[in-house]
């Protein structure tokens, strides 16, 4: 068991990832979980940051809020899905919101357990490799 931990914590820190989330404190909290896991850790406070970010990084991931400012995560998700319709997306909502489960993307509810983010980013990583 230790091993397999280890072995995922290897494969997360050869990875990048996006995360756009509105609430400064949300983001700032993920924000550092994920940089203590991942390669790379983008972060963005509304969609169109996060397209921006998304454009020039590609990241490997993208987590993201649907309710922001200046442009919504499902405005976001189109234009990412528009580029990469394999992006592996992950949905962070206050709603149980399964609009966008076709669409490649892993929905979770608010507040985040990092454990089911863990296991949402590694079903998302069997399913990328797999296609």
């Amino acid at each position: 068991m230790a091993n397999e931990s280890i072995l995922n914590e290897s494969v997360l820190k050869g990875l990048s990832v996006l995360y756009v989330e509105d609430d400064d404190l949300l983001r700032a909290n993920l924000g550092k979980y994920l940089k203590r896991r991942f390669g790379e850790v983008f972060l963005a406070s509304n969609g169109r940051e996060g397209l921006d970010i998304y454009n020039r990084r590609k990241p490997d991931f993208v987590i993201t809020d649907i309710n922001m400012p200046v442009m919504n995560g499902n405005e976001m998700i189109k234009s990412i899905l528009e580029v990469d319709d394999a992006q592996p997306i992950i949905i962070t909502t206050a709603f149980n919101d399964d609009e966008h489960t076709s669409l490649r993307c892993v929905n979770l509810i608010k507040p985040i357990d990092t454990n089911k983010l863990l296991e949402a980013i590694f079903y998302c990583i069997g399913t990328h490799l797999s296609k």
